[in-house]
């Protein structure tokens, strides 16, 4: 079901997340952290990424994907050096999964 407009702003509604249950832990953990409730942690973290006017990072360009097993061993036998979607050679990337969409922990960049 698509998200609508609220039709009475002043009402209170109600917004579902589905996510891991290792993500729910971590957000739990850091909630009780900041003495609050869950919804109040997440609520107050919407708002600040939305006051902070930051974004959301945007992939980048194709030649920064992620490389496939193919393309590593082509690069291997070719003596190319192929770089990580961050733009360096080398990085301790861990990708994160944010429903459907992959960022690089190490470096805040969106993955294609």
């Amino acid at each position: 079901m698509k998200a609508s407009v609220a039709k009475y702003p002043s009402r209170m509604y109600n917004i579902v997340l589905r996510v891991k249950g290792s993500m729910k832990n971590e957000i739990l953990a850091h909630s009780k952290k900041h003495n609050m409730s869950l919804s109040e942690y997440i609520l107050y973290c919407v708002w600040e990424h939305m006051r902070s006017e930051r974004g959301i990072p945007v992939p980048g360009p194709s030649q920064y994907a992620l490389t496939t097993p193919q393309e590593q061993i082509a690069a291997y036998l070719a003596g190319e050096t192929l770089l990580t979607p961050c733009g360096k050679t080398s990085c301790d990337m861990t990708v994160v999964e944010v429903s459907g969409l992959s960022f690089c922990n190490t470096c805040n960049v969106r993955i294609q």
